[in-house]
């Protein structure tokens, strides 16, 4: 059994506390999120019309509109203002093959936005599906990412003793220390991310949904329900420190994170 006291001196890392500070969001977001904003007004003042009209067909077409315009608009809006969420939750759970690690969840919100903006969108491709049938392959599309979504929530992070686990939303990876080459904080396509390239190793695991398995472990910064900054300082310290992942098991590695005590044994 390894004591506390017999560790040996700890790798020290420089903190970063804002490592994505110079992010930028992707203009067609930007445009996209104003764009389906003020869409939703538009169309919103045109249902109040059909009311005044007394037109219910129209009001009750427009309120559908407005539901899924909305909630496009506040996934949008979530990805503009909040790509990084704040806070300390974290815990000890276990992973795919029920070993136990520090764990980081996924944000609610953002699932809402998400499964709800496609569940509305399918339901109303659905409803319209009769009148104009090509909406039945939109809803087809839709209604399977729904699906996919919904299946594999809720998403998390987790650093174990033995490697780091990943459950997206549309894959699940798992890469052992000895294969993590780097963490690095950096942006794909306008969106921020952690990134763990890493050599091949046979005890490295994945399962994807629909796509083709990706090269490295890319986790998307605003799914994450903790603070992405601490996040990223942990996975470092715990790379460079082997010697203190048996932590990892309990709740000694939650006390340390929270309380970014990096310099201690």
């Amino acid at each position: 059994m390894t004591l506390y006291f017999d560790l040996p001196r700890t790798t020290a890392l420089p903190a970063d506390p804002s490592p994505w500070r110079n992010y930028e969001p992707s203009p067609r977001l930007v445009h996209a999120a104003v764009g389906s904003g003020l869409l939703a007004v538009l169309v919103l003042a045109a249902g109040i019309w059909s009311l005044i009209l007394r037109d219910p067909a129209a009001a009750l077409a427009c309120g559908v509109a407005v539901l899924v315009l909305g909630h496009l608009f506040g996934l949008l809006l979530n990805l503009w203002v909040h790509p990084q969420n704040t806070g300390d939750r974290m815990r000890i759970a276990g992973i795919d093959d029920g070993s136990p690690g520090l764990t980081f969840a996924y944000s609610g919100r953002l699932y809402y936005w998400y499964a709800g903006f496609l569940t509305l969108l399918t339901l109303a491709q659905i409803a319209l599906a009769l009148d104009t049938p090509v909406l039945a392959a939109g809803a087809v599309l839709t209604g399977g990412a729904l699906l996919v979504v919904l299946r594999h929530a809720p998403g998390r992070l987790a650093i174990t003793p033995d490697g780091v686990y990943h459950h997206g939303v549309w894959a699940q990876q798992f890469i052992p220390w000895e294969a993590v080459a780097d963490i690095v904080a950096g942006e794909h396509a306008h969106i921020p991310i952690i990134a763990v390239p890493a050599v091949p190793s046979p005890e490295t695991r994945t399962r994807r949904s629909l796509f083709r398995a990706p090269e490295q472990m890319t986790i998307q910064v605003p799914w994450l329900a903790t603070d992405p900054a601490l996040i990223l300082q942990a996975m470092r310290w715990y790379h460079a420190n082997p010697s203190h992942r048996f932590e990892l098991s309990y709740h000694i590695a939650v006390d340390r994170t929270r309380q970014r005590a990096w310099h201690l044994h």
